[in-house]
C-alpha cells in the first residue's frame, strides 16, 4: 500500500501496541506506569466503562434507577455554582434532577472519553453535549472496586461554551492487521483519522470512532516528522480512543449527524459486509436523516450499502473516493484486495469522479459526502459540517477538477 506521497517517512500500518513501541520507545514504559496500557486489567476496565455508560444513559433519557445504579449510596459530588464557586451535592440529589419525564431524551448527549484503573481504584472521564444551553461538560470521576462491583464515589465537572448543535459523529475504522493470505500489514490511515477528529472537535462536535470488533484498531502511515501527528500520539485521550473503539451494536443511530468511513489499507477488509456497520450507516442516513461519507479507501465502505428499498446507496449519486488510476496492480497489496473501489461503485450505479493526484477532491451529492485522498479528508469534514449548520436541500458539486 503506497504511502501518502506527502508524508515522506512513514510508518507501517502496525497494531496499536506495536505504534506505542515503535515510536514511544523508552517512553512506553512510563506510559505503561500511568495506566494508559491496561491490558492486565481489561475486565476491569470493561466494568468501569458499563458503570459510565449507566451514568451516560440514565442521565440522558431520564432513567433515575440506571443513572442511581452508577454510583455508590455515599457518593459525593461537587459541581459547579456561579462563575467560579462549587456545590456538594449528595447522589439522591443528583438523581431527583433527573425524574420528570421518564425515559425520554432530555437533549444530553454523552461519551466516554478514556478509562484509567490502578488495583482497586479507577478514574474516568466523561464528556456532556447539552445543545439547548451552549455547554459542553467534562466529567470526571473517582471509583471504587467494592467486592466485585464497582461504583462512582465522587464525582466532578467543568464547563466550556459550546455551539447549540450539540451534535455527534461517529467515524467508521477497521480491525483488521494483516492483508489476507499475506504478512503485509494493514492499517487505518493516522493522516486521515487526526484531520477529521481534529476539524470535526474544533467545529464542536463530539466524535465516537467504531470499528466491526470494537477494541484496538491498527494505524498506518505515522509521520513522526509532522508536529499535528506528533501531537496526537501523546494525546491520552485520543490514543485511548482508538484502543477502545466500539461495536456497531453498542451505539445509536438517533445519537450521531453523520457517519464517515477512514481509509487506509484496512479499510478494504472486514468493514464493507459488515451487517452492523450498514445497518447503523443506513439508519444514520434513512431515519435520521444524517449524512453518509468516506475518504480514500474508506469509500470501501460504501460498496455494499443499500437502503430500504433495496437500492445502493450511492446509485445515481456522484461519488469519489481513490481510483484504479493510482493504484498500482501489480503490486501484492493490490492482489489481497477484495474488489476495485472504483469499479463496485460503478457496477451500484454510482457516478464515479477524481481529480489530479495529491490534490483535494471531493464529491457533494445531497447528503452523500466523498473524498479522493488523504488530502481530502478536511475538506470532507468541512462540508459535512456546512450542510449540516446550513439545513435545505443540497446540490450535487464537485470540488476541485474531475475526469
Amino acid at each position: 500500500m503506497p504511502a501518502p506521497p506527502a508524508m515522506p517517512t512513514t510508518i507501517g500500518a502496525v497494531s496499536f501496541r506495536a505504534v506505542l513501541v515503535q515510536l514511544l520507545g523508552s517512553v512506553l514504559i512510563v506510559l505503561l506506569m500511568s495506566g494508559w496500557a491496561q491490558a492486565q486489567s481489561l475486565p476491569d476496565d470493561r466494568r468501569v466503562a458499563a458503570v459510565i455508560q449507566d451514568y451516560l444513559e440514565g442521565s440522558s433519557y431520564n432513567r433515575p434507577e440506571q443513572l442511581r445504579r452508577a454510583f455508590h449510596p455515599s457518593a459525593r459530588l461537587y459541581l459547579s455554582q456561579g462563575v467560579s464557586g462549587m456545590r456538594e451535592v449528595s447522589v439522591d440529589q443528583y438523581v431527583g434532577g433527573f425524574t420528570r419525564n421518564p425515559g425520554q431524551f432530555n437533549g444530553r448527549f454523552g461519551r466516554l472519553i478514556s478509562v484509567q484503573v490502578e488495583g482497586s481504584i479507577a478514574t474516568a472521564k466523561a464528556e456532556i453535549l447539552v445543545g439547548k444551553d451552549q455547554a459542553r461538560f467534562i466529567d470526571l470521576f473517582l471509583l471504587k472496586k467494592l467486592g466485585e462491583d464497582w461504583q462512582v464515589i465522587s464525582k466532578t465537572a467543568t464547563r466550556f461554551q459550546a455551539p447549540a448543535h450539540g451534535r455527534q459523529v461517529v467515524l467508521v475504522v477497521s480491525n483488521v492487521t494483516t492483508m489476507p493470505g499475506t504478512q503485509l500489514s494493514a492499517g487505518n490511515s493516522f493522516a486521515e483519522l487526526i484531520h477529521a477528529y481534529s476539524t470535526f472537535r474544533d467545529a464542536g462536535y463530539g466524535v465516537q470512532f467504531v470499528s466491526p470488533e470494537g477494541g484496538a484498531v491498527p494505524l498506518a502511515y505515522i509521520d513522526t516528522r509532522d508536529p499535528e501527528h506528533t501531537a496526537r500520539i501523546y494525546d491520552r485521550d485520543f490514543m485511548w480512543a482508538l484502543a477502545n473503539t466500539r461495536k456497531p451494536e453498542e451505539v445509536s443511530a438517533v445519537d450521531y449527524a453523520a457517519l464517515m468511513y477512514i481509509g487506509g489499507s484496512a479499510a478494504m477488509y472486514g468493514v464493507a459486509d459488515h451487517a452492523g456497520l450498514k445497518s447503523l450507516a443506513a439508519r444514520i442516513y434513512e431515519q435520521q436523516g444524517g449524512i453518509v461519507s468516506a475518504v480514500c479507501h474508506g469509500s470501501a465502505g460504501l460498496a455494499n450499502l443499500m437502503l430500504s428499498d433495496g437500492t445502493a446507496l450511492v446509485s445515481g449519486k456522484r461519488v469519489t473516493g481513490y481510483p484504479d488510476a493510482f493504484e498500482d496492480k501489480r503490486a501484492p497489496y493490490y492482489k489481497t484486495f477484495p474488489f476495485s473501489i472504483e469499479q463496485r461503485l460503478r457496477e451500484r450505479d454510482g457516478l464515479f469522479r477524481y481529480g489530479a493526484r495529491n490534490t483535494s477532491h471531493v464529491e457533494i451529492d445531497g447528503r452523500l459526502i466523498t473524498g479522493m485522498n488523504w488530502q481530502s479528508t478536511r475538506d470532507v469534514v468541512k462540508a459535512i459540517i456546512a450542510q449540516l449548520e446550513a439545513p435545505g436541500p443540497a446540490e450535487a458539486t464537485t470540488r476541485n477538477s474531475t475526469r
